[in-house]
């Protein structure tokens, strides 16, 4: 493949250029950083679809889109390492789905794919979408920056042109039916406007007064709900250790005469700080690799939970001072425990009035809230109008040169609301698991915007009931919480869709219909082979926990910290479908 690209941009000047990519590479892209690198050479990390995974398949999407932008402490590398052979799992999981429904990749459309700047990301990345092709331009990147063999490079784009052929297919099967543009168009062209007044927390807490004597009752009485309130929220009354830390950070290469040298180095580095005694932090500027070599190696301050747990174990019990070898999957690192910062712990007896005062103010603010706008929502029963029913309840306004007589009447919690209105809204995107259920069932995909009301807030049961609500019964036939805030409702204009959908309509509706279903379907799958992610919407999500369950994807978590990140991602997913594959 690459003779036959070679041979179609071949050129004097392109080849004497090859000589100086790798300062080009350097200077442009930076050094990769060969995260997924393994002591020894490769390191199996993951089975997908009956292809096994290696440290340098994982190096052509950690390289292209982190190599030489390093930054943030070990947590956030184990977590762009981990992301990146996510990717790599979910193309050949979605490669070999592609071969089973009878997909396949020749040689002529594996060319173009190649040469498409607006498909091949490394493409994209090395020439832009303008540039030109260039044979020797193209070896050294992929060896160079992505550091890894053209026949490894290219066995993985096969993989990926047939995920996205795969992706391709499933879209294509997405389709809409004319009741499900019936419901569309309901959903779309259905508006209302409802005027409403909120009684929030923030606007009646100055209305409250808590004593002294409440506050010892309290305590007296509610022990059990402090206490409660206290290890709810721990995280407040907690520290966790940290430490600061300086590190001497040598790269493993692929290559054993690299590693070799890389060894090497790390050997003369701890000879230096530890026989020779020099000081760490300029031994660090020296030789160190990664991105805090300005700083002399030193990182920022962090918990033990966000370093990389090899570190993290090297330093449990040491003291400040003490220098520590670690040994990763990726490099050679010495490691200074510069300070540390113990772990602090707030005891409940320290802030148990303090919680107390707290929770009777809720109470009491809740108690109020609920109280003003029952009576209001009574009052508009009656009154037919919110503005009316707000009116009667506001103190009447202070006559001029009242105030200077001191006759100004007390404040009111009811003129701190005001009666506001939300604008037209539709429900657009409500209940996409209902309409498109049929086709897919069992599947859950999840809520759409279409709770959050306007100037309210994320309300599924109010959005619903505003609804219902019409010029004869226009009021909510309660109040509603939204948010911590007691909502009184009223319907204030309603706009309801023709009772005949055009020809021209109905052929646009089902357009958009189609494109929202698949996109709901789909989710951010279109970038799956574009950008690592820890979610790719409800369909990917289902397909990577389906094939943990049933060993289509295997994770070598017990020798990889990176395969290990890989489950963890997985783990929270709550979405357990089993979407069948187009036939």
């Amino acid at each position: 493949m690459l003779e036959q690209l070679r041979r179609s941009t071949k050129s004097g000047f392109s080849y004497i250029l090859v000589g100086l990519l790798i300062v080009v590479f350097a200077v442009f892209f930076g050094a990769p950083a060969d995260g997924c690198r393994a002591s020894g050479g490769r390191t199996l990390m993951a089975n997908a679809g009956g292809t096994d995974i290696y440290t340098d398949d994982v190096n052509i999407v950690y390289n292209r889109v982190f190599g030489g932008q390093r930054q943030g402490d070990e947590d956030q590398f184990l977590r762009q390492q981990a992301m990146s052979l996510r990717m790599v799992v979910l193309t050949y999981l979605l490669a070999d789905k592609a071969r089973m429904a009878g997909l396949r990749v020749d040689d002529n459309e594996f060319r173009e794919y190649i040469l498409d700047p607006n498909r091949n990301m490394e493409f994209r990345f090395a020439y832009g979408r303008s540039g030109d092709f260039d044979g020797p331009f193209y070896k050294a990147y992929v060896q160079n920056h992505l550091r890894v063999s053209i026949p490894k490079y290219e066995s993985f784009k096969r993989e990926e042109l047939l995920a996205r052929k795969f992706m391709a297919l499933v879209d294509m099967q997405v389709n809409v039916t004319p009741q499900e543009i019936e419901e569309f168009n309901a959903l779309r062209n259905t508006e209302v406007n409802l005027e409403f007044v909120r009684f929030s927390a923030q606007s009646l807490k100055d209305f409250i007064e808590v004593t002294d004597e409440d506050v010892q009752a309290f305590v007296a009485k509610s022990g059990d709900d402090i206490t409660k309130n206290y290890e709810a929220n721990r995280s407040k009354y907690e520290e966790a250790e940290q430490v600061l830390i300086r590190r001497i950070f040598i790269v493993k290469p692929e290559e054993a005469g690299a590693l070799d040298a890389a060894k090497k180095r790390f050997e003369d580095a701890k000879r230096r700080v530890t026989e020779e005694k020099e000081s760490f932090a300029d031994v660090a500027g020296e030789l160190t690799e990664d991105y805090a070599k300005e700083r002399q190696g030193l990182m920022d301050w962090s918990t033990l939970e966000n370093l990389d747990q090899n570190i993290a174990a090297a330093l449990q019990g040491a003291d400040v001072g003490s220098v520590k070898e670690v040994d990763t999957d990726f490099a050679f690192m010495l490691v200074k425990l510069e300070d540390r910062k113990d772990a602090k712990k707030t005891p409940i007896e320290d802030v148990r009035e303090d919680i107390a005062r707290t929770l009777i103010q809720e109470r009491k603010v809740e108690s109020i809230s609920s109280e003003l706008a029952q009576k209001l929502h009574e009052k508009a029963k009656t009154t037919g109008s919110l503005k009316e029913a707000l009116e009667a309840f506001q103190p009447a306004p202070v006559e001029e040169g009242a105030e200077e007589d001191g006759e100004q009447l007390a404040a009111s919690p009811w003129s701190t609301v005001q009666v506001a209105s939300t604008g037209m809204f539709s429900l657009e995107g409500q209940d996409m698991s209902a309409m498109f259920g049929a086709q897919f069932p069992g599947l859950q995909l999840g809520r759409s915007p279409w709770d959050r009301i306007p100037e309210i807030g994320k309300s599924a049961e109010l959005a619903t009931a505003a609804f219902k609500l019409t010029e004869a019964a226009p009021l909510a036939q309660k109040v509603y919480d939204v948010n911590g805030a007691k909502v009184v409702a009223r319907l204030k204009e309603r706009k309801d869709p023709a009772p005949e959908i055009s020809a021209t309509d109905r052929l646009a509706l089902a357009g958009e219909a189609r494109q929202a279903k698949a996109s709901t379907l789909l989710g951010g799958s279109a970038s799956l082979l574009v950008v690592p992610a820890e979610d790719y919407g409800p369909w990917v999500e289902g397909l990577f926990k389906q094939a943990l369950k049933d060993g289509s994807i295997r994770l070598h978590d017990r020798t990889s910290s990176t395969a290990a990140r890989v489950r963890q991602m997985a783990e929270p997913a709550a979405l357990e479908v089993s979407l069948g594959e187009p036939g």
